[in-house]
């Protein structure tokens, strides 16, 4: 496994562990910057697609949208404190037990081996992602784990080289995420209260 792979899977780890909205956005931020840089290193950018995978990935993935929600919650005056997944050593063996077995899963798969580090990493990003959605319903917390959803599937994409893909198709799942991004901001400014107050149970 390549050494961005496994500081991918770090990235995905740490922010469970430490109670701060803060580190999420800084782990969204990772996450797209790392699969922007995997998507650079091995494809480089010879096509108009890869130029478009590389600003959804590089730019809207790690810059806008932890940016976009940022401003929302520090606009808000939230607290520091958010727990994305529930502090106590149950939850915390769940993370590492869905990091295990995404790793199980991609060894047992008949997948070439350059493709199976990046499947293993994506198959355990997506279980955190169902972990951090299932653990809370607090707005802040189900907004991280729809993009750590998001990038799991970016990460699935990379998984495997491809022909070359049509520009109307990436911008079309750029389109999508910028939607997605557009609601995130609009529920967060909606739902989250102004100050130190722990934000509403999501209905």
């Amino acid at each position: 496994m390549s050494t961005a792979l496994v500081v991918f899977v770090l990235v995905l780890l740490l922010p469970l562990f430490l109670a701060s909205w803060r580190v999420s956005l800084v782990g969204l931020a990772g996450q797209g910057a790392l699969m922007a840089w995997l998507a650079y290193d091995r494809d480089g950018v010879t096509t108009v697609a890869d130029g478009v995978r590389l600003v959804d990935l590089g730019l809207v993935r790690t810059l806008i949208v932890p940016v976009a929600l940022y401003r929302v919650m520090a606009a808000r005056n939230t607290g520091p404190r958010n727990d994305v997944i529930a502090p106590n050593l149950v939850s915390w063996t769940l993370a590492l037990t869905a990091v295990l077995v995404g790793f199980r899963f991609a060894a047992h798969m008949p997948l070439p081996d350059s493709e199976r580090p990046f499947v293993a990493a994506a198959a355990s990003a997506l279980l955190l992602a169902m972990l951090v959605l299932a653990s809370s319903e607090r707005v802040f917390s189900q907004v991280v784990g729809v993009f750590r959803f998001e990038n799991a599937l970016a990460l699935f994409e990379l998984s495997r080289p491809e022909p070359e893909a049509e520009p109307a198709f990436r911008v079309g799942l750029l389109v999508v995420l910028v939607v997605t991004l557009a609601l995130a901001r609009w529920y967060l400014r909606t739902l989250t209260p102004a100050g130190d107050a722990p934000a509403p149970e999501a209905s």
